[in-house]
Formats: C-alpha cells, structure tokens, sequence
C-alpha cells in the first residue's frame, strides 16, 4: 500500500518535473519581468518549451557527451539546466533592478 502511493507521487512529480519546470525555468529567462507575459501564456509556452528542451538535452548528452541515457542522467541535466536557467534570471532581475534608474535619469537629463 505505501509503495503504491510512493510510486504515485513519483510519477505525478516526474511528469510536473518533465513537462513544465525546465520550460517554466527558461521562460523567465525570455521574459524576466513580471508584466512581460500573462500567466497563462508563460503556463502554454512552459508546456511547450519544456517538451524542446527534454529532447534536446537527452540529445545532447547522448550524442555530444557519450553518456548513457538513464533516468538519473536525463533527470540531472535537466535540474542542472534549470538551475542555470533560475540563477542566469535571478541576475538579469538584479541588473535590471541595478541599472534600470540610471538609463532612464540620463534619457530625460538629455
């Protein structure tokens, strides 16, 4: 009985994971601010863009890396192309917030 909901929430995670991280995680590096897209666009391109980025980066480590394609391994590059994808967002947030001020002083000084 516990196996069986351990393998539910297994799977239900995995497919979350598989069909809608990656791709969320990339378009906010697309369109990093707030107002950029609506909420259910960003859901519908997090749908499709994630579906381009799993074939592409079991493509990648299959044919440009010579590693066996595992679940382990699909999993892992997947989280680290997340991962890179969150922290490259996190700091086009921080350079927009940094900088945004001091193009726009020196626009209307001008």
């Amino acid at each position: 009985m516990m196996g069986e909901i351990v393998q539910f929430f297994r799977v239900a995670f995995g497919l979350i994971f598989l069909f809608f991280v990656p791709g969320f995680a990339f378009s906010l590096v697309l369109f990093p601010k707030k107002g950029d897209l609506s909420l259910t666009l960003r859901i519908g391109l997090s749908g499709a863009l994630s579906v381009v980025i799993d074939v592409l980066t079991t493509l990648f480590i299959d044919l440009a890396l010579r590693m066996p394609t595992t679940g382990f391994n699909i999993f892992a590059s997947l989280l680290t192309f997340t991962l890179f994808c969150l922290a490259l967002w996190r700091f086009e947030i921080f350079v927009f917030s940094r900088y945004s001020g001091k193009f726009t002083k020196k626009a209307d000084e001008n």
